[in-house]
């Protein structure tokens, strides 16, 4: 399902947002083409590497179909230990970000 939306951004400008959301809500998900939006300034305290200085970010390709064709990045909050960012995107252009809590209620 992601790589659908990320593979169709082009053909769809009403999609992609083109400034970043400050504090997006939990859940939400939004679509940057990832050249021309600062996407990792959105007002949120995520967790910091042992410099302290860069956040701390896990980086993964994901595979469809067998083949690697999507790269993942997630980072923790340092505040809520269940809400995270997760960053989708192809060699293209496009990202999706999810903002999302995985605590149950």
């Amino acid at each position: 399902e992601i790589a659908a939306y990320l593979i169709t951004f082009e053909k769809h400008d009403e999609w992609l947002t083109t400034s970043p959301k400050t504090r997006p809500q939990n859940g939400s998900m939004i679509l940057y083409n990832r050249k021309k939006v600062k996407y990792r300034k959105d007002g949120y305290c995520w967790k910091k590497r042992k410099d302290g200085k860069t956040t701390r970010e896990d980086h993964m390709k994901l595979k469809v179909q067998g083949v690697e064709c999507l790269y993942g990045c997630y980072v923790h909050s340092s505040i809520i230990p269940t809400f995270h960012r997760r960053c989708y995107w192809l060699l293209q252009d496009g990202m999706l970000i999810q903002h999302r809590s995985s605590e149950e209620i």
